[in-house]
């Protein structure tokens, strides 16, 4: 999350970590300190939720929703096949299972395991928060608390128009290309099972590519 109280908008990147190079533009116009953990002695810290951020901003004495409030989203299948690799990369259990000769969940059974919402891709809700937060649909980590959401694969031509409103010009340069590289393409992990979930679980998010959305304003 970063906040600009001077400028008044608050942005929510992607919880995986979608657009770091939106994060270097905006640091000259960052004027709340973050935490980097929750729990560290702050009320606000580094990834909060748009509902964690509301009620930070309503203890601190903020107008949470005078705020421009945007939200980066991702597609939905290229999202979930990278959270499946991440954990596949970082799991101790899934690790250790690999080297006794057991097999990973497949790509189909781990997301039906998974839910676009409480503890997403996590196994409790004290899993890490990129795990957690990763899964959830954009209706679910977005709900009524923000007014832009913007396509992190559109993001460096959708934001200008934005921040002009609120009277920032941060300059988008060198975006870089995912840290985690799938280890196979997005079209071959999807059989039938698998996609009707996606469109199950992440209808709204699916309308910002496929179709014409709803009552937020997009910009996208």
């Amino acid at each position: 999350m970063l906040i600009s109280h001077s400028h008044r908008f608050i942005l929510f990147p992607d919880p995986m970590g979608a657009c770091p190079w939106v994060t270097h533009a905006l640091m000259p116009w960052m004027d709340q300190p973050l935490q980097r953990h929750k729990g560290m002695g702050g009320i606000f810290f580094q990834g909060m939720s748009p509902a964690e951020a509301e009620w930070a901003f309503d203890m601190a004495g903020y107008a949470y929703r005078s705020y421009t409030r945007i939200a980066i989203v991702r597609n939905p299948y290229t999202k979930m096949a990278q959270l499946y690799d991440r954990i596949a990369a970082t799991d101790r259990l899934w690790r250790m299972s690999q080297r006794v000769g057991r097999t990973a969940p497949s790509f189909t059974q781990w997301l039906a395991s998974t839910r676009p919402n409480g503890n997403g891709a996590a196994m409790t809700s004290a899993g890490p928060r990129w795990r957690r937060f990763g899964a959830w649909s954009a209706v679910d980590w977005c709900q009524d608390r923000v007014t832009h959401v913007v396509r992190a694969e559109t993001a460096e031509q959708d934001l200008p128009e934005i921040f002009r409103e609120v009277g920032v010009s941060p300059v988008f340069t060198d975006r870089p290309l995912d840290a985690l590289r799938l280890r196979q393409p997005v079209s071959g992990r999807y059989d039938a099972a698998a996609k009707n979930l996606i469109r199950e679980r992440y209808d709204w998010d699916l309308q910002f590519y496929e179709a014409e959305p709803t009552d937020l304003r997009l910009v996208a």
